[in-house]
């Protein structure tokens, strides 16, 4: 064999590795969890769960670092007492998890929330298995999603937006209905 030949055999060989750690690379799962206002209910704010991968992921399982608080409503702070999640998905997993699919919740209002987080960001640590087509047993992946409560704080989800112009007309209105009553 000469040393072209073993050239080519090991550039070969390394072109097909390279290929197959893209490819595998582009099928696994990739689970995120994050924040977003929500644009319907104004004030709220949503927690998603989403496999943003091109993988199914098995035996899902969500950690946190701290206890994930759920219907954490109130504006400027807490309106009710403080619940936990303790069920669904945060507490069962998920059995199977395919690509752009996603869990979302209303998961409460900005005051609410920084204040059943202690104002602190929270981690979130998702463990799954995976098989990739290729391989002949499945992968334990780990990823792994932070959220800071205050990179809400300037948007509408902090401040109130509509409830608080709502309010002003609704005491404007109030005072007007009563001028009218005044007269007749």
């Amino acid at each position: 064999m000469e040393i072209h030949e073993i050239l080519t055999l090991i550039i070969s060989i390394l072109a097909l590795l390279i290929t197959y750690a893209v490819f595998k690379s582009n099928q696994s799962p990739r689970i995120i969890i994050f924040a977003t206002p929500h644009y319907a209910k104004e004030t709220f704010i949503q927690l998603n769960v989403k496999n943003i991968g091109n993988g199914v992921a098995e035996n899902l399982k969500i950690k946190t670092d701290q206890p994930l608080p759920r219907r954490a409503f109130g504006i400027g702070k807490l309106a009710s007492p403080k619940e936990i999640f303790q069920n669904g998905i945060f507490k069962y997993g998920i059995k199977i998890f395919h690509p752009e699919q996603s869990y979302i919740y209303d998961w409460g209002q900005f005051g609410g929330l920084k204040e059943a987080l202690n104002d602190q960001p929270i981690t979130f640590t998702v463990t799954y298995t995976y098989k990739h087509p290729l391989n002949l047993w499945q992968s334990k992946i780990s990823d792994s999603s932070v959220i800071d409560i205050r990179e809400l704080e300037a948007l509408p989800a902090s401040t109130g937006g509509m409830t608080e112009q709502i309010s002003k007309i609704h005491k404007e209105m109030k005072i007007l209905n009563a001028k009218i009553d005044k007269k007749f």
